[in-house]
């Protein structure tokens, strides 16, 4: 039975706090059997220098200590969800050299040295604009970074841009950007590289994973099969929120597997292997798998 949460941060994240403790006591109760820390790596964000820089060394070496220590109940996975900006390329190919390196996701949190959260991205443009903008950078990125795992929360742009567009910054149209996305997805399909879904759009309100059925389904059909599914957690608490949502929405899409990765290389497993079951015979105790 393969059960895991494949999006994790811990405390080595600096948006951050959670104890990898904390984590891997979460991570039982919940029964899972496999996960993976990806902690931030993304260097020269906007925001603040050697904000989400990471003392790379260090993890790798912690992370090893935590996955041999538990190894007896819990398979832990060492990740990275590594900020994606071409300029980087060249210095971050190290990283890609770790052998112990299983995961690396690649993600998109700020562009031409603005950022999303705090809406300097956005101004100055439409919305679709800014859609389409996103994407494009989300294209050339993955034409530079060709050995990353997993695109990470592809379409999490619509998180943002509340300022400027008001609730209508949820709105993609997605039919605008469909020759974008379809370039996005074919050059993922021909490097072998691989789709999150990432349940923290349920939790952000959106009422669909990163990526939205649409792209999850174009994917589908232009034939890609490599697929993680992530909570984005940054509290334990939070882990494999939503996951029996998102099973279901990949089981209609006709997603029949689920992947797992080791050294980088993609393990399949049923997707029906991820459907949680939970049950809470006392109301004052807490919620387990069963």
């Amino acid at each position: 039975m393969f059960k895991s949460d494949y999006h994790l941060h811990s405390s080595f994240s600096d948006d951050c706090g959670e104890s990898i403790e904390k984590i891997y006591i979460k991570a039982l109760e919940l029964g899972l059997t496999e996960l993976a820390i990806t902690d931030h790596m993304d260097p020269d964000f906007p925001r603040r220098d050697n904000l989400f820089d990471l003392d790379f060394p260090l993890y790798m070496r912690k992370m090893k200590e935590y996955r041999d220590k538990w190894s007896d109940l819990l398979d832990l996975k060492i990740g990275l969800e590594l900020g994606m900006q071409s300029h980087l390329a060249q210095r971050l190919e190290q990283v890609f050299q770790d052998p112990d390196l299983d995961f690396i996701i690649g993600s998109l949190h700020c562009s031409d040295h603005t950022e999303f959260f705090d809406g300097s991205f956005f101004r100055g443009r439409s919305r679709d604009e800014a859609h389409r903008t996103y994407f494009m950078a989300i294209h050339e990125n993955l034409s530079v970074f060709r050995d990353i795992s997993v695109l990470g929360h592809l379409d999490f742009i619509r998180r943002y841009g509340k300022e400027q567009y008001g609730t209508g910054h949820k709105d993609v149209d997605y039919r605008l950007h469909m020759d974008v996305i379809d370039e996005i997805l074919t050059l993922a399909i021909d490097e072998g590289i691989g789709l999150e879904v990432n349940t923290s759009g349920y939790r952000k309100g959106l009422g669909q994973p990163h990526p939205d059925e649409r792209i999850l389904k174009r994917y589908h059909d232009l034939g890609g099969e490599i697929l993680t599914l992530g909570s984005d957690a940054h509290k334990a608490d939070d882990m494999a929120g939503e996951f029996r949502k998102a099973t279901a929405l990949l089981e209609k899409v006709g997603f029949k597997y689920i992947c797992g990765f080791h050294r980088r290389k993609p393990v399949f497993y049923p997707l029906s292997d991820q459907v949680y079951h939970y049950y809470c015979p006392d109301p004052s105790r807490k919620m387990v798998a069963r």
